[in-house]
């Protein structure tokens, strides 16, 4: 471990400003290349408002191509999805909710109860496609929103809100004054295959509640999403009763980066608070990836929780904590990951009261102890303010590396 960053190639451009040359002055950082997300104002423009007042009305507009650019409003009430109409006939998208080129749905504004979209009833068929599974509200044809509403998920959905949609280069997500439980995440901001490589995914999750999931909130670009970047910006949300919080990962993907701002997001009440890598394999490789979480106010704290309302059977074993921070993490024998860097900056953020340790820290990590993840991985820790306060557990890499190249950086 080391407390400050010597000088070294980095492969990935994205956070090259990250890292300081020969310094333990905190007053010579500077932060990353990429600039602190902003999202476009434009992008969530609204257009033309169509009214519906029941769950036909909702699926006949959102199914409906000519709507694109429209606001779905929906009238308060309970929207009881379906895999087949009164009659028996198959729904388009097998029931779920898929968002046309440009197109937004809202509840009642300063009511997220008012609108209910409950999907219990959707069978594991809904959510099966040929990549894994999918959510129940599907985004990311150019710009959608999802506001004001409540969603009863599914525990066969991916995610209550998804955002593999994708059929444009760039997509914009906002997810605001959303209340969304019991699916296997409230929200999954995520490119994921083949379809989703290169592709720029830009996202504001505002204002939400996430609980009852085995992640809250996920940011992934996702088995063979390679070169995928995605920006998130995060504010006021609540992730409770899940069994990871959070997670932040370029999972079985290359050259892919996630940058994400948190500010006063809470997360509590659950097995693990967040997981924040650069790259994570469970197979394959994961190679020349960054990813920059900034919090500002952002709080992990008493995630205690041992019993889950919505276990996948996943095994996370010893890994509960407040924060755990990886920059090439691999998860069985057949897999590598290497060229990986993980920047996570906090100003006047809270953990405390975590299971196991509130912050832990590798520059790589191996679940297969016979064998080092790979080469030049990189963890870098800037805590600022009362952060500084924060005590960090870990090193440079589990097992220990050989060559030296996997490091870990602290810097208060």
């Amino acid at each position: 471990m080391r407390t400050f960053l010597r000088h070294r190639p980095i492969y990935l451009a994205v956070v090259v400003a990250a890292l300081i040359t020969g310094c333990n002055d905190a007053s010579e950082i500077t932060g990353p290349t990429s600039p602190v997300p902003v999202l476009a104002k434009h992008a969530f423009a609204r257009g033309e408002t169509v009214h519906v007042a029941d769950v036909e009305q909702f699926y006949a507009a959102v199914n409906d191509p000519a709507n694109a650019g429209t606001t779905i409003l929906l009238a308060p009430g309970t929207y009881v999805l379906s895999a087949n109409d009164a009659a028996g006939v198959a729904r388009p998208n097998r029931g779920r909710v898929e968002l046309q080129q440009n197109m937004s749905i809202s509840g009642v504004a300063d009511d997220r109860a008012a609108v209910v979209i409950d999907a219990a009833a959707l069978p594991q068929s809904s959510f099966t496609m040929p990549f894994g599974r999918t959510g129940v509200i599907r985004t990311g044809r150019g710009s959608n929103a999802v506001e004001w509403l409540t969603i009863a998920g599914n525990p066969l959905a991916a995610a209550s809100i998804e955002t593999d949609l994708g059929s444009t280069l760039d997509a914009w997500v906002r997810v605001a004054h959303v209340v969304a439980g019991n699916s296997a995440r409230g929200v999954d901001v995520r490119n994921v295959g083949a379809a989703n490589a290169g592709r720029r995914l830009y996202a504001e999750i505002t204002d939400g509640e996430f609980f009852r999931a085995v992640q809250g909130i996920r940011v992934a670009n996702f088995v063979g999403a390679h070169d995928g970047q995605i920006t998130v910006v995060m504010s006021g949300n609540r992730v409770y009763e899940s069994i990871l919080g959070c997670i932040l990962e370029n999972n079985r993907s290359n050259f892919g980066t996630i940058h994400v701002r948190s500010n006063g997001d809470r997360f509590y009440d659950n097995g693990f608070g967040c997981q924040i890598g650069a790259a994570l394999a469970s197979r394959g490789v994961a190679n020349s990836n960054s990813t920059i979480l900034e919090a500002h106010g952002t709080a992990f704290i008493n995630n205690t929780r041992t019993e889950f309302f919505n276990d996948t059977g996943l095994d996370f074993g010893t890994d509960f904590a407040g924060v755990l921070v990886v920059g090439g993490d691999i998860l069985s024998s057949t897999a590598t990951t290497s060229h990986n860097t993980v920047v996570v900056k906090l100003w006047g953020c809270r953990l405390s009261g975590n299971q196991r340790v509130d912050f832990e820290a590798w520059g790589a990590r191996s679940r297969d102890p016979s064998r080092v993840a790979g080469v030049d991985n990189h963890a870098i820790i800037e805590l600022h303010g009362v952060s500084k306060q924060i005590e960090v557990t870990g090193g440079d890499s589990s097992p220990a590396d050989p060559s030296g190249t996997n490091t870990l950086t602290i810097i208060r």
